[in-house]
């Protein structure tokens, strides 16, 4: 049966020992209220209980972080004492773990060898000291330069990718990379299947990783085994283990395809039909994606290396001047000519710095005569609120497209809750009316740019892994500008009056959901 080939039952017994496990905490404060469990139980597990809130209220506070995430957290805390806690190790803790020092070691020894470089930083300072800022700050936070020799195509839908994607691969000789969140098969990945399978069998280094929460109901339970089968290296990052482990947090939320170290693509898109409008999921799906070709694949190639390496194979060297651009860049006719400058990056959540957050930061105070933003989620810690709210009041012409129809009906009405301020302010909010936007785009004054993975929202901003493109100065940034404006034609434009009436109605329900807005 379909049900058995697709690890439907492997995936259920997981969710049904979760299940159960919570099951096991309502029984037992069930036995506490009724007076079925003796009074010196229960003094006992009260005085635990204030023990581990104790502590994790001091941990929390000590944290770093966004102070509003911290008050939302300690709100949960004291609104549902036992629960607050489970969710908290659940969904949301930074601490660090041995395994967490030892990845982040290992990653770093990685990125210590890319490009260093400085050439085009410098370049780019004369010619724009505020986009060098930018730029450095990526660099120091994320040991990843920034490039020229680069093209970048820019494709406003995952259906304008997906024949491009799959042209590139055919051409592949040496070595294919692929890191997603979701893999679903279907028409794009049974097709990208097709392909890694006659390049495994002629030889080439094939490395596909996924992320196990992004991918638990749409991979079947022997994935990995099918993969190796065929010739074609698997891994599954931070498996879910009920009992041991069933944190959600730390996901890999990363999308990046690499070709011969001189190709490659990133942007919104998983490997799933809905991407490219295959399937009809939450009305049109609007998602970009940008191809790469040249010296700036580098940073996308050694940001696989560094998670593979840091996750799988923590014990094994490998040649790094293989996998740079310069070994086989000569198959492709040699270097492209230089169209501004180009920047990919990677977040990761062990360490010390939130790079998307502090991108996007950087980007919205340094805009002057625009700023538009493209998001499906819109869950703005204080920072990133106040810094659009003062852009606009500034005279910044600042939009923000949001989704019409939503994935996710809990997040898209913490989304709206959000508009107000916003609004009051200036900002001009637009739905997508046609369906659900998947896109993450900063574009700003016609001079940078960025797209990538990085929603904003709290998870994408500081619990995930990620990664993007930053842009400056390069024609591509008027095709994203001009791709902005063309999709608010077909959007619907919420204003203050409109919104000030829904906040009448769901006041209360919106403010319960900044509450536990770090759940979502």
């Amino acid at each position: 049966m379909k049900l058995f080939r697709s690890g439907f039952w492997a995936k259920a017994v997981i969710c049904l020992i979760i299940l159960l496990e919570f099951a096991g905490l309502i029984a037992f404060f069930y036995l506490l209220a009724t007076g079925l469990l003796a009074s010196q139980y229960a003094i006992v597990f009260l005085i635990v209980v204030l023990v581990l809130n104790a502590v994790t209220v001091l941990v929390i506070i000590n944290s770093a972080g966004q102070t509003d995430y911290k008050v939302s957290w300690l709100a949960a805390l004291g609104a549902i004492p036992v629960l607050g806690l489970v969710f908290y190790l659940l969904f949301a803790h930074k601490l660090t773990s041995p395994w967490q020092r030892s990845y982040m070691k290992k990653y770093e020894t990685t990125m210590e060898h890319i490009s260093s470089d400085i050439s085009p930083l410098i370049r780019l300072e004369k010619q724009s000291p505020s986009s060098a800022k930018i730029a450095r700050y990526i660099q120091n936070a994320g040991d990843c330069p920034i490039y020229r020799n680069t093209s970048v195509t820019y494709f406003p839908l995952g259906d304008d990718a997906f024949p491009v994607m799959l042209e590139e691969l055919k051409k592949a000789k040496h070595y294919i990379f692929l890191e997603y969140f979701i893999i679903h098969p279907g028409k794009f990945w049974n097709s990208i299947l097709a392909v890694l399978e006659e390049k495994a069998k002629a030889g080439l280094d094939i490395r596909v990783v996924y992320d196990d929460v992004g991918s638990l109901s749409t991979l079947p339970s022997n994935f990995r085994r099918s993969l190796e089968a065929k010739g074609i290296r698997c891994r599954v990052f931070s498996p879910i283990y009920p009992f041991l482990d069933i944190r959600m947090n730390n996901r890999d939320h990363r999308k990046i395809l690499v070709i011969d170290g001189h190709t490659a693509f990133s942007g919104g898109i998983n490997l799933a039909d809905e991407y490219i409008n295959e399937v009809k999921r939450f009305g049109h799906w609007k998602d970009n994606a940008v191809m790469l070709k040249g010296k700036a694949v580098e940073s996308l190639t050694f940001l696989f290396l560094a998670n593979w390496c840091a996750s799988f194979d923590t014990k094994k060297e490998i040649n790094y001047d293989y996998y740079r651009p310069e070994t086989f860049i000569d198959e492709i006719g040699g270097f492209p000519a230089s169209d501004g400058y180009v920047q990919p990056y990677g977040d990761v959540p062990y360490d010390e710095f939130s790079i998307g957050a502090g991108v996007y930061s950087s980007i919205i105070t340094r805009s002057r005569k625009y700023l538009y933003i493209s998001t499906p989620y819109l869950i703005l810690d204080s920072r990133l609120k106040d810094e659009l709210v003062q852009a606009a009041l500034s005279g910044v012409d600042v939009r923000i497209l949001t989704p019409g129809i939503p994935d996710k009906k809990l997040v898209f009405s913490l989304t709206r809750s959000n508009y107000g301020p916003l609004l009051k302010a200036g900002v001009k909010i637009y739905e997508y009316s046609p369906g659900f936007v998947h896109q993450k785009m900063f574009v700003s004054d016609d001079e940078v740019a960025t797209c990538g993975t990085i929603n904003v929202d709290y998870r994408a901003l500081y619990l995930h892994m990620e990664n993007g493109v930053f842009l400056a100065h390069s024609s591509v940034v008027s095709y994203m500008k001009n791709d902005f404006l063309s999709t608010l034609d077909v959007s619907k434009e919420i204003d203050y009056a409109s919104w000030k009436k829904k906040k009448r109605k769901l006041g209360i329900w919106w403010a319960l959901l900044k509450v536990f807005c770090p759940l979502l």
